[in-house]
């Protein structure tokens, strides 16, 4: 069922400073990523409209693997999907402007299921509206081209105890080409469970007080990668020669409290 909020505009602001969402071409999703298990078996996804168009959406499933550098490749068979094991509703939603949509996730354990970690992407699939088109005075044929936007975030079904080893491999700082200074940090995976968190980056230099010099959000290394790179922007301008940079990767949501890896590097 759409809900419609007179204050729209201040529900926004709010979804936007205080929730974990995700932003894709006026549809907000909260939160951008659920984890099921043998104890919490629902989990809700809202996708709020904030464009000024009624947009409509089927809701399904795809199969996705992480590469080195955070993306995704598209899979047609994933051995470890989890989509066979939650049911959701509704299947399609047309979500009018200002109005936002729940879509619920329900678990289905087999109990014979082996531990370890399983996982789908959730996909809302923009169906778009054929816009009128003015035929007076047009000769010919006239084409249109109508993309068909989609937007997906990762749902991990875990049986068993969390049990994976995470490493800051290396540090690398670089200077980019609009001359902005970022460090390179490959993280080292071992474990059959995925971490979530994000990175943050301090610098001292000699006997000066440390400071943070930059961060970044959202750091997901699931399950199949055993390597993978991430960046962070540094917000300072340059790093003095002999200043130490050190590098946490803290972790979020069930990881949250945990320090899941840290590296140092002098520069």
């Amino acid at each position: 069922m759409n809900r419609h909020f007179k204050y729209f505009p201040l529900f926004a602001a709010i979804f936007l400073l205080l929730s974990s969402h995700l932003s894709y071409a006026n549809l907000l999703i909260k939160p951008f990523r659920a984890v099921l298990d043998e104890d919490t078996r629902t989990a809700e996804i809202t996708l709020l409209n904030s464009s000024t168009e009624v947009k409509t959406y089927n809701i399904q499933w795809e199969e996705k693997l992480q590469t080195t550098n955070g993306g995704y490749t598209d899979v047609s068979e994933n051995a470890l999907s989890a989509s066979k094991f939650i049911r959701h509703s509704p299947r399609q939603v047309t979500i009018k402007p200002g109005e936002y949509q729940k879509i619920k996730l329900r678990l289905r354990m087999p109990k014979d299921l082996a531990p370890g970690e399983y996982r789908s992407h959730l996909m809302m699939k923009a169906i778009a509206s054929l816009p009128k088109i003015d035929d007076k005075n047009t000769k010919g044929m006239k084409v249109q081209i109508i993309p068909q936007l989609s937007f997906s975030i990762p749902i991990i079904v875990r049986k068993g105890p969390v049990k994976s080893k995470i490493e800051i491999a290396s540090l690398d700082i670089k200077k980019s080409k609009k001359d902005q200074k970022n460090i390179s940090v490959l993280l080292s995976h071992d474990g059959d469970y995925s971490t979530y968190g994000s990175l943050y980056a301090y610098m001292k230099v000699g006997n000066q007080k440390t400071q943070q010099i930059g961060e970044a959000h959202n750091i997901a290394v699931f399950r199949e990668s055993k390597q993978r790179q991430a960046n962070i922007i540094l917000q300072v301008p340059d790093i003095p020669k002999g200043a130490v940079v050190q590098v946490l990767y803290k972790g979020a949501d069930e990881f949250d409290g945990q320090i899941l890896g840290k590296a140092a590097i002098r520069h």
